[in-house]
């Protein structure tokens, strides 16, 4: 199966993205023991000035925070980003304190950064936030990263820094981790915060992977390259730049921080587009992981048709991007799957067999949202896809577009009323329609011819 997060789970992941705890490869371990359980903490850009005294029950009482130490701290964090920007591991280090186990993990996390194609990289610490916890203070950092050419804006997430004095007034970092603090702020991450990850680029392409194997990697990327070209041909939006970022990944842990996953198991998910914001409800990118049980399509000597063609059903819905914001998964989804065959000969086209036994019976009703990822996901997949067959056989290959843009055009419009504004046909007949195209194409082993197409249809005028 594959999908993309829908605009009721975006917003979870928008939120879930921004308070997202960046750096956890670190070994659970090696976190200080007065971690304190609850802090004050401001939103990003606040201004806050700093407090002269800071402290929590579970801290004892108040201590003095010394004017300059936002300053101190501050300039370490600066030098941290300038070593990664830098690739630098010397300096990086020695903003650390000497413990075996911060380095080695700290350090898998620096290897992680440097191999990705940042233009920006920061961490603001949050004034606000500090918490003296003996001669060590505790403090929120907002870290900005962009990933260029594939962000169209930097992407903002916080965590939390523990800085421990380091002798004539300077101070190093002790740890990224804080449990308590992380629970509370549960979101995603992603996969170069926590683990050993391995980054390639092809032309539009950022692969990164954790276990897969030289030939498995250039297979995706080569695959996606492929998918791009095909796709922008075929998509009429060029905001995502016929580019994208692609995850393949072993570990569970990125497809498992998705709240209300579609159908409730990453292990059943062929592929998953997702966006990644950059606060204030804007989107820094739209990305996609791919299932690690593809890996060995990918690595095989010739393409593989069907990897080929979920790459490029998850390449479509980083096209459209934003565009398809609100509009049913019955559309979203059918576009995606319908662009997805387009390089496919007609010979080559299949539907499963429980969606062609279901057109077969008589399917009656449009799948809903809510039940869209059930058991009978595959064959609300296949109708959709066939119902934009429908629509592009009687008014058009503009038709599903037009459709698309019926429905940008009316947010928040109950969607039977859209579709029967611009078709004068409702849903659910839209769906039957769908479903007989598809039962009397596989009714015989000929190509069906296409009939001649009459008006497009127009968006409502009322829109």
């Amino acid at each position: 199966m594959s999908t993309r997060r829908r605009a009721a789970v975006a917003t979870t992941l928008t939120a879930a993205l921004a308070l997202a705890a960046a750096c956890s490869t670190r070994d659970p371990s090696a976190d200080p023991p007065d971690a304190p359980s609850s802090t004050l903490t401001l939103p990003p850009g606040s201004g806050a000035p700093v407090p002269t005294q800071v402290g929590t029950a579970s801290s004892g009482p108040a201590r003095e925070v010394r004017a300059d130490v936002v300053g101190d701290l501050q300039q370490l964090l600066d030098t941290r980003a300038a070593a990664v920007l830098a690739h630098d591991r010397a300096s990086f280090e020695a903003g650390l304190a000497p413990r075996a186990s911060l380095l080695t993990t700290e350090g898998v996390y620096f290897d992680n950064l440097v191999q990705l194609p940042l233009s920006k990289l920061s961490y603001r610490l949050e004034p606000a936030s500090l918490l003296r916890t003996g001669d060590a203070y505790w403090g929120v950092v907002e870290i900005t990263l962009q990933l260029t050419p594939y962000d169209a804006l930097p992407t903002r997430t916080l965590d939390r820094f523990r800085f421990v004095p380091a002798g004539s007034g300077s101070y190093r970092v002790s740890s990224t981790t804080d449990r308590a603090w992380e629970a509370d702020h549960a979101g995603l991450q992603q996969p170069w915060d926590t683990e050993p990850v391995t980054v390639r680029e092809g032309a539009g392409v950022l692969g990164v992977f954790d276990t897969a194997d030289e030939r498995e990697s250039r297979g995706v990327v080569r695959s996606v390259q492929r998918g791009i070209a095909d796709v922008s041909a075929r998509v009429p939006f060029d905001e995502w730049g016929s580019q994208a970022v692609v995850y393949a990944l072993s570990d569970p842990r990125f497809l498992e921080g998705f709240d209300d996953l579609p159908g409730g198991d990453p292990e059943a998910l062929d592929g998953l587009a997702f966006t990644v914001p950059a606060g204030d409800d804007e989107i820094a990118s739209t990305r996609f992981a791919l299932s690690p049980t593809l890996l060995s399509r990918a690595g095989a000597r010739r393409p593989d048709a069907d990897l080929d063609r979920l790459v490029r059903h998850e390449l479509v819905h980083v096209a459209v991007g934003t565009h398809d914001d609100g509009v049913p998964l019955w559309l979203s989804e059918g576009l995606a799957e319908w662009v997805s065959w387009q390089a496919s000969s007609p010979q080559e086209r299949r539907v499963p067999a429980a969606a062609l036994a279901a057109a077969r019976r008589g399917i009656r009703t449009m799948p809903g949202d809510g039940s869209f990822n059930d058991d009978d996901a595959a064959t609300h997949y296949a109708l959709s896809w066939w119902v934009c067959e429908w629509l592009v056989r009687t008014y058009g290959p503009d038709a599903p577009w037009t459709m698309l843009e019926a429905f940008t055009r009316r947010p928040g419009d109950d969607p039977r009323t859209v579709v029967r504004d611009l078709l004068e046909i409702s849903v659910d007949q839209l769906a039957r329609r769908g479903a007989a195209l598809m039962r009397t194409t596989y009714a015989t082993p000929t190509t069906p011819t296409t009939p001649t197409t009459p008006t497009p249809p127009r968006p409502s005028a009322t829109g």
